[in-house]
């Protein structure tokens, strides 16, 4: 049974906290010494959501194992995840579609969608995946999924507490165009991870996602 033994005020905490300490971080410790590469300020921020969420869940006593975060059942919980990122990717590609023919809507460029348009070679597509594909899934999944979603289920239901971490998912990204995809998105990525009791199921949809969507974009394969 997944359940969360911090609370919601933790979880308030922690999402002021990595703003914060991002904006230091970038804003004033780096330009000391060097300038920072959007690769560099992304990773800073994905190192600091997992020291924030690791360091409260053990400070509150929680057990990683029961949690989810564990290598048991590793082979199927994959394959489950590959599953539901299969599905999610079909849900989220035709949402997107909708969202711009009901709304009249463009797309606004991410410099990771740049980055991918623009590279001529596998090389340069490395980074991209490492965010993406790796980096991005892992820490989303730690702080919306395990630590923001499970005490608003605690609280309001499977339901209600997959609809508000969806949410607070879509916002954190900053961008109105994919607002409305990634709370569907994230809703499944929530269910997912209550359905199995596994995070790895999460993080293993959420990469088929994203690592999918870079390579359609590679290969030229509309999105929208």
């Amino acid at each position: 049974m997944l359940k969360a033994t911090w609370d919601l005020k933790a979880v308030l905490s922690v999402h002021i906290l990595r703003l914060a300490a991002g904006i230091i971080i970038v804003r004033l410790v780096y330009p000391l010494f060097f300038n920072a590469s959007p690769l560099v300020i992304e990773l800073t921020d994905r190192l600091i959501v997992v020291v924030l969420v690791l360091g409260k869940i053990r400070q509150t006593r929680g057990n990683f194992a029961a949690l989810g975060l564990s290598a048991n059942n590793l082979g199927r919980n994959v394959v489950k995840g590959l599953a539901g990122g299969l599905a999610l990717l079909f849900i989220s590609l035709y949402s997107e579609r909708l969202y711009t023919a009901v709304l009249l809507l463009s797309p606004v460029q991410h410099p990771l969608v740049a980055q991918v348009q623009a590279a001529v070679s596998w090389q340069q597509l490395i980074a991209p995946l490492v965010l993406a594909g790796v980096a991005a899934p892992v820490t989303e999944e730690i702080l919306y999924r395990l630590f923001t979603f499970l005490p608003l289920k605690d609280r309001w239901g499977l339901w209600g507490g997959a609809l508000v971490s969806a949410a607070i998912f879509a916002l954190f990204h900053f961008n109105v165009y994919w607002l409305a995809e990634m709370v569907i998105v994230g809703i499944g990525f929530a269910l997912l991870y209550f359905w199995t009791g596994s995070l790895i199921t999460s993080i293993t949809a959420h990469s088929f996602i994203n690592t999918s969507k870079i390579l359609m974009m590679y290969l030229g394969v509309p999105l929208v």
